[in-house]
């Protein structure tokens, strides 16, 4: 068989050169298209967890974009302007009993959201020793059973009993209970079993905002 001449030569070598770009682009174009769909994903999810209008309350803002811990229960207050989540269950306390919770440091007044669909089945005042103003919610999915406590108040228009929505506002961070003046945070317990039940660690189960430090 005769050699190919130096222009065929070139002719082929410039049409392999033109397949490997082509599939180079492709396989660009493919890996662009899971990037894109990986945005869209997020974008989807956190249109899905933002708040649904409610009666009653204020609701919460758009979920923040980027997480600094992902879980799976809502983070129970808004970031801002203070965000600083402390991991201290299990810490002892007076009493020789052991903290049930995690504490939010955070500035008066921040918003306290009911952090899935449920009822409010306790309710704590200001003159409670530990917990003051408090609120507990047990949800209607799973049973499971939060505790809100130290708020400053109650939000508007709920009372013991009442239903609420995820994101619903349901009070403010405070100082009431144990904290000591000036000490505003929020308590925040989780009882997967029911009010009755054993609370475990909050803090991996939580979806903590990018602008909260953990300590």
């Amino acid at each position: 068989m005769p050699h190919p001449s130096r222009a065929s030569r070139r002719s082929l070598l410039l049409g392999t050169a033109a397949t490997i770009v082509g599939g180079v682009a492709a396989l660009g174009s493919r890996r662009g298209d899971a990037i894109r769909t990986e945005a869209d994903t997020e974008v989807d999810a956190l249109a899905a967890s933002a708040p649904l209008p409610i009666e009653r309350g204020a609701t919460v803002t758009a979920p923040a974009k980027r997480l600094r811990r992902v879980g799976g229960i809502m983070f129970p207050m808004g970031p801002e302007p203070r965000c600083d989540v402390l991991d201290n269950f299990g810490d002892a306390r007076s009493g020789g009993r052991s903290h049930e919770g995690v504490d939010i440091l955070a500035t008066l007044g921040q918003e306290v959201y009911a952090v899935t669909d449920g009822v409010l089945v306790s309710q704590a005042d200001a003159s409670a020793s530990l917990s003051g103003n408090a609120w507990g919610l047990l949800a209607d999915d799973n049973g499971a059973y939060y505790f809100f406590a130290h708020l400053s108040r109650f939000a508007e228009g709920l009372t013991l009993g009442d239903r609420v929505q995820r994101g619903q506002v349901i009070g403010y961070v405070g100082d009431t209970g144990n904290p000591g003046p000036g000490n505003y945070h929020l308590h925040f317990e989780v009882h997967p079993g029911g009010q009755r039940a054993a609370a475990v660690d909050p803090l991996p189960l939580l979806e903590v905002p990018f602008e909260c430090t953990i300590t």
